[in-house]
Order: structure tokens, then C-alpha cells, then sequence
């Protein structure tokens, strides 16, 4: 299958994968996973490295299939001057010699570098694939650290509506001195903890300014309330085979076993033809002569022998490379996905079974508090498991999106339209 060819069923068979693994409600103004990505992908060099590659190979395809330049050869001497005593000197002889590649060896050439320029266009998909699994990695840990600053600034707002309660029962006389003090220490802590959150949002917002190439100094992300969807398994197995990584193996694989057709052609050399025209001193006068010839190597002590066992090992060192990423591949996408099924349940269970009744026992409490019927001891511990158990629910949803990331590239499969997806169903 050819990469035009490729790329267009890829295209056609695809898109539905990647967004189940990676979509995010698009909205204006918000940076979202596919704008990250795009955006990556029109600022990596390295994808523009891997892009001039194929131009290189391009040119090599070009240059594979051009016959050797023919030779012209001039020479005079002073010979006729002295055999008819005129003296002087002339040209005696122009020769024209022409290197015939009739061994195959071209046709071997051409096939190899067209071979190689579809691994290059390949490797430009991997490549392709490798930045958007970074892009979505600092996108989705911009989005946890953003989301976790907004929640100590939440745990900082609500430690100090405690404080202010607790010194208004003080000084009533329904609060001891050292309940408040804790109180103190409970709004002192999560002061603590905004000044945290601050210094790892401002290192993630800084890989994502420089990884995007953009200048904004707050970005507004798309939040990180949800777990994305799981495509099936089959639908994933299905969509390795036009995988981009394979791709490129499977053509390092056909150009290689060029190469061995290369080698061997090799082991004869061109024929030579060549076409010649003399003067000299004939029957008393000056006579033009005019030669043809052919001329042939004999491989009498170098047969090529080495180069031809060099380009088979080549070729199955290239067919193990295939089958061992192959067989890494199909083993990734099955645990990744099942990795990705745990995650999206342990995040609803936790959200049903801790999130949500812990929430309900938070607001119960400070009501209790702030009407004296509540313990402060009471009142601490149900702050710190409500907002402890939201930032883990936060972990897991980037976990999981993190994990869909890693099952995108394992499976070759994309948010840009143009390099792959599949889609014929999903799971919860």
C-alpha cells in the first residue's frame, strides 16, 4: 500500500478513536487538548526536521534511476608531423566510452529509495505522534495544576470564613483560646499550600508557553472535570496495522531486500561501450580510422560476496526489528487499555463513594460549626478529607487522561485527522 494511499483509508477509517481517547468540549477562547496539540505540532522542529528527511530521500529517489555520465577523451601527439615530414603536432584520437547498466542494478536502486522515501514519510506520522503524546502530557498537567491552585485558594477562602467564625464564637465566650488557635493554624496551612500550588502552576505554565511557543501568562484551559472514553479493544488491535512506527518498519523491511537485489547487481560491473576515432599515417597519406568496442569486468577476485551477505542480515535484522515492535505495540495497547478502564472506574467509584458523601459531611459540618453544635477538631478533619479527597479525584482524572495519551500512541492513533483514527464503538 503506498503512503497516499494510507493516509487516505487511515483518514477515512479513524477519526472516532481519537476523539473518544482525547476529545474535549471545544469552547471559544480555551485552550483545549486538540487546539495544544495542533498548536505543538505547527511549532516542533523536529517534525520539521523529520519533514526535510523526506525531501532528502526525495532527491535520493531521483538520483537512484539516472544512467552514468558518458566519457569524452581527447588526445593529439606529434606522430603525423614526423611521418610525413611536416612537422608539428595534432589531435590523433577522440574516444567516447559509455557505462551500460544493464545488471538490473537501477531498477534495484529506484525500488530502494522509493522504499526509503515511504519509511521517511512514515516516520514523519511517528514523529508526529511522539509531540502530540508531549503536547498532551504538558497540557494535561498545566490543566491538574491550574485546577489544584484553584482549589487551595478555595480550602484558603473556606479557612478563613472558619476563622472569622471562630473568633466571633471566642469572643462570645463559646470558643477556648486554643480551638481558635487551631483555627489559625488550619487558615496558616492552607496559606501554605496556595503558595505551593502557585509554584507548580508556574513551572507547568512554563513548559506549556515554551513547548506551544505562545506568550499568554494565564492561559484559560478547558477544565479537567471529566475521564475520557474508552474505544474498544478490537478497534484499537484493528487500527495497528496502519500505525505509523509499523509502517516505517515494514518499509525499512522491503528496502533492505532491495538492497540485496543492489548488492548482488553489483557483484558484475557495467559493461563498457565505447566509440573511437584515430588518424594516422596509412598508404602514404594521413587516413581517419574509427574503432568500436565493448568492454567487460571479470569478477575473477572480488564478487561482491561480502556486501551481498551484509545486505540479507541487513534485511533480517530489519524483519526481527518489525516483528519485536509489532509484538511491543499490540502487548502496550492491551495493558494501557486496561490500565484505562481501571482508572475511569476507580474515578467514578471515587466520586460517587468519597467525593460526594465527603462534600456532604463538609457542609454539614460548617453548619454545625457556625451554629456551635460542631467540635473544631471535627470541623479540621472534615475540611481536610473534603479537600483532600477532591484533589485526588482530580489526580485520578489526569491519570486517566495522561493514560489515554499513552494509549493513543500506542495504538497510532491521533486528534489530527490527517495522520490516523478509528472508530466503530466505545466503553465506559
Amino acid at each position: 500500500m503506498s503512503i497516499k494511499h494510507f493516509k487516505r483509508a487511515a483518514v477515512s477509517a479513524c477519526v472516532g478513536v481519537g476523539l473518544m481517547l482525547g476529545s474535549v468540549t471545544a469552547q471559544a477562547g480555551r485552550w483545549t487538548l486538540e487546539l495544544a496539540v495542533q498548536r505543538s505540532l505547527e511549532q516542533a522542529p523536529e517534525r520539521q526536521a523529520a519533514q526535510a528527511e523526506v525531501l532528502v530521500r526525495r532527491g535520493g529517489l531521483q538520483q537512484a534511476n539516472v544512467w552514468p555520465n558518458p566519457t569524452v577523451e581527447v588526445s593529439g601527439d606529434n606522430s603525423l608531423g614526423k611521418e610525413d615530414g611536416q612537422g608539428g603536432g595534432s589531435i590523433t584520437r577522440i574516444s567516447l566510452s559509455q557505462r551500460l547498466p544493464v545488471t538490473g542494478r537501477l531498477d534495484w536502486q529506484r525500488k530502494q529509495a522509493q522504499s526509503a522515501l515511504m519509511q521517511g514519510e512514515a516516520d514523519v506520522g511517528q514523529q508526529s505522534l511522539t509531540l502530540e503524546h508531549s503536547a498532551a502530557q504538558t497540557f494535561h498537567g498545566l490543566q491538574l495544576n491550574r485546577a489544584l491552585l484553584d482549589l487551595s485558594e478555595q480550602q484558603m477562602k473556606s479557612a478563613e470564613e472558619i476563622q472569622r467564625i471562630g473568633v466571633r464564637r471566642e469572643q462570645a465566650g463559646d470558643l477556648s483560646r486554643l480551638e481558635r488557635l487551631r483555627l489559625d493554624v488550619v487558615r496558616e496551612t492552607a496559606k501554605q499550600r496556595v503558595e505551593s500550588a502557585e509554584g507548580e502552576y508556574a513551572e507547568s505554565l512554563s513548559h506549556f508557553q515554551t513547548l506551544l511557543n505562545v506568550t499568554e501568562v494565564a492561559p484559560t484551559l478547558v477544565a479537567l472535570e471529566a475521564h475520557p472514553l474508552r474505544p474498544l479493544l478490537t478497534d484499537l488491535e484493528g487500527q495497528l496495522i496502519s500505525h505509523p512506527a509499523l509502517v516505517a518498519a515494514r518499509q525499512k523491511v522491503e528496502a533492505a531486500g532491495f538492497g540485496v537485489g543492489v548488492a548482488r547487481a553489483n557483484r558484475f560491473a557495467d559493461p563498457e561501450l565505447w566509440l573511437a576515432t584515430e588518424k594516422s599515417f596509412l598508404g602514404g597519406s594521413r587516413q581517419t580510422v574509427t574503432a568500436v568496442g565493448l568492454a567487460f569486468t571479470l569478477p575473477l577476485w572480488d564478487s561482491n560476496k561480502g556486501n551481498v551477505d551484509a545486505a540479507q542480515a541487513s534485511r533480517e535484522k530489519a524483519q526481527f526489528e518489525l516483528e519485536a515492535l509489532n509484538r511491543h505495540l499490540g502487548n502496550q495497547v492491551r495493558l494501557t487499555h486496561l490500565h484505562l478502564g481501571h482508572l475511569n472506574e476507580q474515578s467514578e467509584e471515587f466520586r460517587l463513594n468519597v467525593l460526594n458523601p465527603t462534600q456532604e459531611i463538609f457542609e454539614l459540618t460548617r453548619k454545625g460549626f457556625s451554629a456551635g453544635e460542631v467540635e473544631v477538631l471535627n470541623l479540621v478533619d472534615a475540611v481536610e478529607t473534603y479537600f483532600g479527597a477532591r484533589a485526588r479525584y482530580l489526580e485520578l482524572l489526569q491519570q486517566a487522561w495522561l493514560e489515554a495519551a499513552e494509549l493513543r500512541l500506542a495504538a497510532g492513533v491521533s486528534l489530527q485527522p490527517s495522520i490516523s483514527q478509528i472508530s466503530k464503538g466505545a466503553q465506559p
